[in-house]
Parts: structure tokens; C-alpha cells; sequence
């Protein structure tokens, strides 16, 4: 993991494309097909994006697939990596 603390992709979503797009949350949420307490909660790191919101976000953004998702697995494996953890002895195959 090369990238330092990366961002959560709400953030980005709240901070660049959002206003990109001259749009409220509401207004975004409703595009979607979302609640507007869903979509908050994801903007404000407190929610993931899931698969179905990668391709509701591709869509909608007229992105790649995969995109929102990607970013958030970078953002969650960074978070997991700073936490204290037991390390795991790597196993030997068998020849």
C-alpha cells in the first residue's frame, strides 16, 4: 500500500464531485435512487461503497465499473494495516 491515509470515496465524492456537479445531496441522492440519510453517511466516511453503489456512482458518473469500489478497498486495507493485529505465519505448500 503504497499511498499514505487515502482518502474515503465520500470524500470525494463530497468534496469534488458534487460540487463538479452543481448538485445538493439531496438532488444527488434522488438521482441515484438513494435515501439522502444514506448517501450522507457515505460522503461522511460513516458508510462503504458496496458493489451496488460502484455501479449506481459508474453510471452516474459515466465511469469504469469498479472505480468507488477499488478506491474503497484501498481506503479500508490502509485503515485495517495502522490497527494493532496478531500476524499470521505464511503457510508452506506442499511440493
Amino acid at each position: 500500500m503504497n499511498m499514505h491515509n487515502p482518502p474515503h470515496p465520500g470524500e470525494i465524492l463530497k468534496e469534488d464531485v458534487l460540487p463538479e456537479l452543481n448538485l445538493t445531496v439531496g438532488e444527488f441522492a434522488t438521482h441515484l435512487g438513494i435515501s439522502r440519510p444514506h448517501l450522507s453517511k457515505i460522503l461522511n466516511g460513516h458508510a462503504g461503497i458496496t458493489a451496488d453503489m460502484d455501479l449506481k456512482l459508474s453510471e452516474a458518473l459515466s465511469q469504469p465499473p469498479g472505480l468507488w469500489l477499488r478506491m474503497q478497498a484501498t481506503h479500508d486495507l490502509w485503515q485495517a494495516a495502522q490497527r494493532p493485529r496478531d500476524t499470521v505465519k505464511p503457510l508452506r505448500l506442499a511440493a
